[in-house]
C-alpha cells in the first residue's frame, strides 16, 4: 500500500525547521465556505467530514463495485485548508489530494456512492490545482492564523529576502487528522514567489 508519510517524507515533513517545496499541478477534492470558529466552525466541519468521506469511497472503490483504471491501493492523503483572514472571521478552501490514476468519472462516482442531499453535494468538487512554491514548517500543538510556526515563516522569508505572493492566506494541513487537539501536528506553508530571492525547493512534486 502506498502510504504518503512513508514515501513522501519531505512533502509532509514533522519537523519545526522551514523548508521549501515546489507542488506543480495535482488533482484536488475541494470545498469552500466561512468561519468564525477556525476548524471547530460548524461550516468547515460539515465541509471537512463530506470531503474526507468522498477520498475515503474512492480510496475503497475497488471494494464498492467503482472501476478505476491502473487502480493501486493508497492511505488517503492528508485534508488541508487554505485559510483566509476576511474581517471577523476566515475563508477557507479545503484541497484533499487524489493519486494521478483518480479522475472526475471517479470522484462523480463516489459522490454518487455517498448519496447526499444535492445542496451538500453541489458543493464538493474535483479541482486541478497547483499550490506552487511555498515554505513549510510543522508546529506542535498550535492551529490558526497567531500560530508561531506563521510567525517563524514569517521571519525565515524575510531573513531570506522572499515575498509572499498572499499575505493574508495561510494553509494548514491536519497531518494527524481531525479535529485538532494539543497533541496534533499541524503542517503550516506559505506560498512565496518563486522570481523573488532565488527560492530553491528541497521537494518539487
Amino acid at each position: 500500500m502506498f502510504n504518503w508519510e512513508t514515501y513522501e517524507p519531505a512533502e509532509y515533513q514533522r519537523t519545526a525547521t522551514p523548508s521549501l517545496v515546489e507542488l506543480t499541478t495535482r488533482s484536488y477534492i475541494t470545498a469552500e465556505g466561512r468561519a468564525l470558529q477556525h476548524t471547530a466552525d460548524d461550516t468547515f466541519v460539515l465541509l471537512a467530514r463530506a470531503v474526507q468521506k468522498i477520498a475515503a469511497i474512492i480510496a475503497d472503490s475497488q471494494n464498492i463495485g467503482i472501476e478505476v483504471g491502473g487502480f493501486k491501493t493508497y492511505r488517503p492523503y492528508p485534508l488541508q485548508a487554505v485559510w483566509t483572514l476576511d474581517g471577523d472571521g476566515e475563508k477557507f478552501k479545503i484541497w484533499l489530494k487524489q493519486p494521478l490514476f483518480i479522475h472526475q468519472n471517479t470522484f462523480e462516482a463516489a459522490k454518487n456512492y455517498a448519496n447526499w442531499e444535492k445542496s451538500l453535494s453541489d458543493q464538493i468538487h474535483f479541482e486541478q490545482l497547483a499550490e506552487g512554491t511555498e515554505i513549510q514548517a510543522t508546529g506542535h500543538g498550535e492551529i490558526g492564523s497567531q500560530a508561531k510556526t506563521l510567525q517563524v515563516l514569517n521571519a525565515a522569508i524575510e531573513k531570506a529576502g522572499y515575498q509572499r505572493t498572499k499575505v493574508d492566506a495561510y494553509r494548514e494541513l491536519y497531518i494527524d487528522g481531525l479535529p485538532f487537539s494539543e497533541k496534533s501536528d499541524i503542517l503550516f506553508r506559505l506560498a512565496i514567489d518563486p522570481s523573488v530571492g532565488n527560492p530553491t525547493a528541497s521537494v518539487r512534486n
